[in-house]
C-alpha cells in the first residue's frame, strides 16, 4: 500500500512544484530520470469519449496512479498493484479529486494486450489489482475505463525505492498516532499524538496494516489519504519551494521512479502552472463506495452509489451531495409517457453563457436515465430558454426528454437523426426524474460519501 502513497505523492510534488525555477543542467537531469512508455496503442480505439466541457479551452483531465514493487520501466505484468487511484483535475483547475480503488475489489476485468503483444482473456468476479499482475498498467487503464466509463488522459506508475528520500526531502511529514505503537514488525515505533515522521518510520506509517487500524486494507486506505493530504499541505508550503536543495533532492527522488506515458518533465511543468492555484481545501480524497463481497467478506464490491461517483467526474461535475439537488419526480401533462430514458440518445449543448452548464445537465440526465452521447457548445450563447430538438419521427423521445427537462420547449429538426439534443439555455434548467411504463432505467442512489480534503486536521 506504500506503493499508492509514493506515487500520489510523486504526482502531486511534481504538479505542485514543477513550476518552480529550476536550474537547466538539473532539469535535463530529472527529465531523464523519467521513463515515458506510451500505450495509446496498446489501448486501441474501443475507449470512452470525453463529454465534459472545455474551461477556456481546458479539458479535465484524469490520471492513473498505480504502484510497483518492481524498478522503474519494468512494469508490463508479474506484480499486483496494492491500490490504484484516480486523479480528476477540473477542467477549470480549481479543484482535484483522488479516489482510491481497493485492491481487493471483485470487478469483470475486460479482453486486454501487454506490451509484449500478448493477449488477456477477459473474465469475471476478479480481484482487481489481477490486471495489473496479468497485463500491466495498460490493463489497469482498460479495466478503470471499462468500471466507470471515464477516459484515463495519462497513467503514471511508482515503485517505492524513492519514498523515504521524498519523505525526507520534504523535511518529514506530519501524523496523528491515535495510541502508542511498538510494531517489531513493521518496526514502526511512535508515541501517540502529533508526530513528524521520516525515513523508516514514514514507510513504516503507512505500510502497516495490522498495528494501526483494524488491520484491514480499508483503514489503511483511510491512513494513507489523510497522509497524502499532510503532505500536500507540505509540498505546498512556500518552505520547500525557497529551498532550491531540498526541492532538487524531492524530485531527484520522485522522478527516478516514474514510468508513464506523459511525454516530459515540460509537460507537467505546464500542467503545474495550471493548478497551483488550487487551494488545498478544494483537494479531495475519497474511496470508491463499496460493501463487503458477499461470498468473500474479505473482499469487497462497488456499492450502486459509485456509479453516481463515477458520472460526476466523467462530466467534471461537484462531487454527489455538492451539488444542486434535482427534482424528485416529474409529473408531465397529457397521455402517459410511452418511450423510457434507457432509450434514448441525448447530445447536450451549451446555449445559456454560463460555462459548465451543459455538463451540469449531461450528468443529470445520465443520473435519471438518459443516454447522453456528447455534450458540446451550442451555435450561439444568449438561448432566453432551454429547447429540446428532435427529429419528428422520434416525437415520443422528445415527450419523455421535455418531460425530464424542466421548463424546457419542444421543436422539430428534420436535420436531426436518432439523437436528440436540449440546448441549455439561461432559464438553468433541473432535470426530474420520469415514470415510464416498463422502463428499467436505475434510481438514482443518494448516500453521503466520506471525503478528506487536504486542509483538514490530520487528527479529525
Amino acid at each position: 500500500m506504500k506503493r499508492v502513497l509514493t506515487a500520489l505523492s510523486v504526482t502531486l510534488a511534481l504538479l505542485a512544484v514543477t513550476g518552480s525555477a529550476v536550474a537547466a543542467v538539473a532539469y535535463y537531469r530529472l527529465n531523464a530520470n523519467i521513463n515515458q512508455v506510451p500505450i495509446d496503442e496498446i489501448l486501441g480505439t474501443d475507449r470512452p469519449h470525453k463529454v465534459a466541457e472545455k474551461a477556456e479551452d481546458v479539458e479535465a483531465l484524469n490520471i492513473l496512479i498505480m504502484g510497483s514493487d518492481k524498478r522503474a520501466g519494468d512494469v508490463s505484468f508479474g506484480e499486483r498493484s496494492d491500490t490504484t487511484i484516480l486523479l480528476h483535475l477540473a477542467a477549470d483547475r480549481q479543484s482535484a479529486v483522488m479516489v482510491s480503488i481497493p485492491r481487493n475489489s471483485i470487478v469483470d476485468i475486460p479482453s486486454c494486450r501487454t506490451a509484449d503483444g500478448d493477449t488477456v482473456p477477459a473474465r469475471s468476479n476478479e480481484m482487481f489489482n489481477t490486471a495489473f499482475y496479468e497485463g500491466g498498467p495498460a490493463c489497469t487503464v482498460k479495466t478503470v475505463e471499462a468500471l466507470t466509463d471515464i477516459l484515463i488522459d495519462d497513467y503514471v506508475v511508482i515503485d517505492f525505492r524513492g519514498f523515504k528520500d521524498m519523505v525526507n526531502a520534504l523535511g518529514g511529514v506530519q501524523v496523528c498516532v491515535p495510541e502508542d505503537v511498538n510494531d517489531p514488525k513493521s518496526r514502526l515505533d511512535l508515541k501517540a499524538g502529533r508526530q513528524t515522521v521520516k525515513g523508516q518510520q514514514a514507510l513504516a506509517y503507512v505500510r502497516t496494516r495490522y498495528a494501526l487500524g483494524n488491520g484491514g486494507d480499508l483503514s489503511r486506505i483511510d491512513r494513507q489519504q489523510a497522509f497524502l493530504a499532510s503532505m500536500v499541505s507540505k509540498v505546498r508550503s512556500t518552505g520547500l519551494l525557497l529551498r532550491p536543495d531540498r526541492l532538487l533532492r524531492f524530485l531527484d527522488a520522485a522522478t527516478k521512479s516514474i514510468t508513464t506515458d506523459i511525454g516530459s518533465l515540460n509537460e507537467l511543468r505546464k500542467l503545474a502552472q495550471q493548478v497551483r492555484g488550487i487551494d488545498t481545501r478544494d483537494v479531495n480524497f475519497l474511496t470508491v463506495p463499496n460493501e463487503p463481497y458477499p461470498p468473500d467478506p474479505n473482499r469487497v464490491q462497488f456499492k450502486p452509489s459509485a456509479r453516481e461517483l463515477w458520472t460526476a467526474l466523467r462530466f467534471d461535475q461537484p462531487l454527489p451531495g455538492k451539488e444542486r439537488t434535482p427534482a424528485a419526480t416529474a409529473s408531465p401533462s397529457g397521455p402517459p409517457l410511452v418511450t423510457p430514458p434507457e432509450r434514448i440518445s441525448v447530445e447536450v449543448r451549451n446555449g445559456s453563457g454560463v460555462a459548465g452548464e451543459a455538463s451540469r445537465v449531461a450528468r443529470e440526465l445520465t443520473a435519471a436515465g438518459f443516454s447522453v452521447v456528447g455534450v458540446g457548445n451550442a451555435d450561439r450563447d444568449d438561448y432566453p430558454t432551454t429547447t429540446v430538438l428532435h427529429d419528428p419521427a422520434y416525437d415520443e423521445s422528445a415527450r419523455t426528454l421535455a418531460a425530464a427537462v424542466d421548463g424546457s420547449t419542444v421543436t422539430p429538426d428534420l436535420s436531426l437523426g436518432s439523437t436528440l439534443v436540449v440546448v441549455v439555455g439561461a432559464d438553468a434548467p433541473s432535470v426530474s426524474r420520469v415514470t415510464v411504463s416498463g422502463s428499467t432505467a436505475s434510481p438514482g442512489v443518494d448516500e453521503d460519501l466520506d471525503v478528506r480534503t487536504a486542509n483538514e486536521d490530520i487528527c479529525k
